[in-house]
């Protein structure tokens, strides 16, 4: 009997649960929308999309929502919309029981701008997606140029990333997505390269803030133990001798060896 009443119990607060559940959604469905807060989540002082280019955005697909009923209002197709935008890497759309959304948009965080020969520019961001420039900001990130003969509309096609690249067309990008990723992720590299460039053969020179000296790279091979080398002859050999300036190039094509020239 016992065992019965609890079943029993439990029956009935499920039922009014549902019931409770069924009258707060039919009264947001009825609900107008009061307000947008758009909340922009970004790295560092860099604005790429503002809140009233996304409010822009958000009218241009679902029209004025002020005043609108909940449910006329698509939610995730919002969503869906924003993380399609060149710069936005996602967005959280929701809904209070008042009236109230939220929209939340994580902007992404270039690490290199790439210059290409005809002269066209773009960013690639950290998780190796693309993205155009913008009259917002100009944020301070590695330079990538020489050749590179890979228009920013190819790239961008379907939001593809990098490293997702037609390897057919012997694409430059992902060994430059490589080295730009690489450098991003280590202080000391980041402070001090400032400059990729590619070659006719398509390996890649370095030109450092400080030193001015060209840092031969040569391909992506072996990335780790070349920037290793580079880094402990900065440590043990320029800050020893004070030397920083005497010397043209290193080049840390070869293993087990730097070969340096003197200017």
């Amino acid at each position: 009997m016992k065992r019965v009443l609890i079943i029993s119990g439990w029956v009935v607060l499920i039922a009014g649960a549902t019931v409770l559940l069924g009258f707060a959604k039919s009264k947001r469905n009825n609900t107008p929308c009061k307000s947008i807060d758009v909340i922009l989540l970004q790295k560092g002082g860099n604005l790429f999309i503002t809140s009233d280019e996304i409010n822009a955005l958000i009218i241009k697909d679902q029209g004025m929502l002020a005043g609108k009923a909940m449910d006329k209002i698509n939610l995730l197709e919002m969503e869906r919309m924003l993380k399609e935008n060149a710069f936005i890497t996602n967005a959280q759309v929701y809904a209070t029981l008042d009236g109230s959304i939220t929209v939340k948009v994580i902007q992404k965080n270039p690490i290199a701008r790439l210059m290409t020969s005809n002269d066209e520019s773009y960013y690639v961001d950290s998780a190796g997606y693309f993205m155009p420039l913008t009259d917002n900001c100009t944020p301070r990130v590695l330079v990538v140029n020489g050749y590179i003969n890979e228009p920013y509309a190819l790239n961008y096609k379907n939001n593809a990333k990098v490293m997702e690249h037609d390897t057919s067309v012997h694409s430059v990008l992902p060994s430059v997505y490589r080295i730009a990723s690489y450098i991003n992720h280590d202080p000391f590299l980041k402070a001090q390269v400032t400059q990729v460039y590619v070659d006719s053969a398509k390996e890649f020179t370095l030109i450092p803030r400080v030193g001015g000296q060209r840092i031969i790279l040569g391909d992506t091979t072996d990335l780790k133990q070349k920037f290793d080398k580079l880094f402990a002859l900065y440590k043990d050999g320029f800050n020893c001798n004070g030397k920083w300036n005497e010397y043209a190039t290193i080049n840390l094509k070869y293993k087990h060896q730097i070969i340096c020239t003197k200017k």
